[in-house]
Formats: C-alpha cells, structure tokens, sequence
C-alpha cells in the first residue's frame, strides 16, 4: 500500500508521527490536520478532509472514533448515544467508500482512560468505551471491516507510557504505531 488516509482522535495526533517514521517513504500518510473528534463530526468533514489528498489513490482508510462519543460531562450520559453511535458509524462507513472508490477499511478501537486522572465537568469511563467498542465491532463485522482492537494493546501499557487521563506519551503513541503497522503489513500481504 502506497497511499493511506488516517481519521482519528488526539490518540491519532499521538501516534501519527510514529506511524510515518516507521513504515518509512514507500507508505504516504495522508490526514486531517485536526482532531476528527467525535463520530457526527468525522461524518460531516470527511470529504472535505479528503479533498486534501489524491482520494482515487488511497488504498486504506485507518479510522476510529468514540473517545469524544463516550465523554460524560456534568454527569450527564454520553455525549453520543449508543444507538446513535451505530448508526454513524455506518454512515461514516459508506461515506468513505464513496470518498476512497478503491480503498479497504481499517476500523481502531478506541484506548482505555485512567478515569482516577479526571478532574473538571468531562470524564470518561472504560465501561462505556468497552460498550461502544463492542458496539463498533458489531458494526464493522457486519459491513466486512476489519477491527484492530487498541484497547487491548494499550491496556497492557505501563503507566509511565500514558502522558494523562487519555494521552499517551512518545513510547506509547509508539507502541500503538506498530500494532497499526503490522495490521496495515497483513493486510497488505
């Protein structure tokens, strides 16, 4: 794969880096410059995300969201409810097949959070991440994406890897790099 296009989160900001310097020049990342944040967001701006990059090129679309969807603030429920979390997620999908004519998807998980670290009126609980993740499978294994599971592979970081409640420091944006890399490599062979 030459051409990929990236949609994601601050944990995308995180690891974006990392991705590019270790799959090296043979891989063009392409992505927004900004945090995609929530799932009606990445709906609304995907094409205009995609307008910056040779879209009939891009063979792979890595994308994610939930992080923002889970957030609870002043004690409220999810700022995205579950069953329409579904649904935009379907539609994102679909999206991007009109967007990307030649190109497979990758969906990611969304990481787990350090709920003890939350201060302020926003918290996240790992409950409703582990419910919509769960919930993002069903989906994508039902439209044929394939599903790299983050949350597992940051769950078993150390916590000097996290830089805060959802952010990982440089060796953690790392590690999530690789585990894309090689799912990327798989699904390339």
């Amino acid at each position: 794969m030459k051409h990929i296009f990236l949609l994601g989160d601050s944990i995308r900001l995180g690891y974006e880096t990392a991705l590019q310097q270790l799959a090296g020049p043979q891989i063009r990342f392409w992505s927004p410059e900004e945090n995609c944040r929530f799932a009606q967001y990445v709906l609304r701006y995907a094409h205009q995300w995609a307008e910056a990059c040779p879209a009939e090129q891009v063979e792979l679309v890595v994308w994610n969201c939930g992080l923002w969807d889970v957030l609870r603030i002043m004690g409220d429920e999810p700022l995205t409810p579950l069953p329409v979390y579904r649904d935009f997620l379907l539609r994102i999908s679909r999206r991007l097949g009109q967007l990307f004519p030649v190109a497979r998807q990758l969906f990611l998980t969304s990481t787990p959070t350090v709920e003890a670290r939350y201060t302020g009126h926003g918290c996240r609980r790992n409950r409703d991440i582990e419910a919509y993740n769960a919930a993002a499978r069903s989906v994508m294994e039902g439209l044929g994406v394939p599903v790299l599971d983050l949350y597992a592979v940051a769950a078993a970081f150390p916590r000097e890897w996290r830089a805060d409640h959802v952010h990982y420091a440089p060796a953690g944006s790392e590690a999530l790099a690789r585990a894309i890399l090689a799912q990327i490599t798989a699904m390339a062979e």
